[in-house]
């Protein structure tokens, strides 16, 4: 059984941001009324030497408090580089689960679409949803849904490679995108979201929830002339799982008279 860490979400790493950003402005501020002060004491100490005393005073003072102000100065400065640096990348973030937002995954994703076409080094698009998230919300309400897709984010994000992309694709959905992946390749990452979401045990309340997902898989082929290609094939095998009862892995393409036979009402 899989327990999910509770984990900083991107506001309150922000928030962090902003307090360590905080102390160091206070710390300056003191650094200076240090330097300020410990120029007047050398000075009067100093007073009997004439006037060399305020110079060699200010000199002291600028040795002994001066330089750490000019360290601790450059490493605000560094701070506030990585502030900015955080504040353009919350941007990309979807706020609820830690992961990009959809439409920044669709741009990276884009990208590296092009790229397989171009040298033939294959990828697939995987979009996993959580089942039964009607009932879900209906029983433990919206804040539940949001920790459950929180939760799965995070144990997906860690079982995948460097180059690999995650989103969140909807509000109950996931998005993976697969560099240098071959149909088999995907089919095995996306079961094994599958199970390792069966297994998971996320802390929610007074009772911990367990849930189960399925997901579509869509492998890059020569018929996927634009990405919106592969994103409809992957959606379809989304909806065949989901058609299939739920807690299972359907890969693209998908048989149109099965798909047809799903749609029909049930007799």
């Amino acid at each position: 059984m899989l327990n999910v860490p509770t984990i900083p979400s991107p506001d309150e790493t922000l928030r962090s941001r902003r307090r360590r950003l905080a102390t160091g402005a206070a710390t300056g501020v003191l650094l200076v009324v240090a330097m300020a002060a410990a120029g007047w004491g050398l000075a009067s100490l100093f007073e009997g030497l004439g006037r060399i005393a305020p110079p060699l005073a200010a000199a002291l003072a600028a040795a002994g408090v001066g330089v750490p102000l000019v360290l601790w100065l450059l490493h605000l400065i560094r701070q506030l580089d990585g502030s900015r640096a955080a504040l353009a990348r919350l941007d990309t973030l979807d706020a609820a689960t830690g992961v990009a937002k959809r439409p920044h995954f669709l741009s990276c994703a884009e990208r590296e679409w092009s790229r397989a076409r171009r040298y033939g080094t294959g990828a697939a698009l995987l979009v996993a949803e959580v089942d039964q998230v009607a009932r879900l919300i209906e029983g433990r309400g919206l804040v539940a849904a949001e920790t459950v897709l929180r939760a799965l984010a995070l144990d997906t994000e860690q079982t995948l490679r460097g180059g690999d992309l995650i989103a969140r694709f909807g509000d109950t959905q996931l998005a993976v995108w697969l560099v240098h992946a071959d149909p088999t390749g995907a089919l095995d990452v996306a079961e094994r979201i599958r199970e390792r979401a069966e297994q998971m045990e996320i802390p929610c309340g007074a009772h911990p929830l367990r849930i189960t997902v399925s997901v579509g898989v869509g492998a890059l082929r020569p018929a996927h002339q634009n990405l919106s290609a592969l994103v409809d094939d992957t959606e379809a095998a989304l909806l065949a799982a989901q058609q299939a009862g739920g807690n299972c892995v359907r890969s693209a393409p998908v048989d149109p008279q099965r798909r047809r036979r799903a749609d029909a009402p049930p007799p």
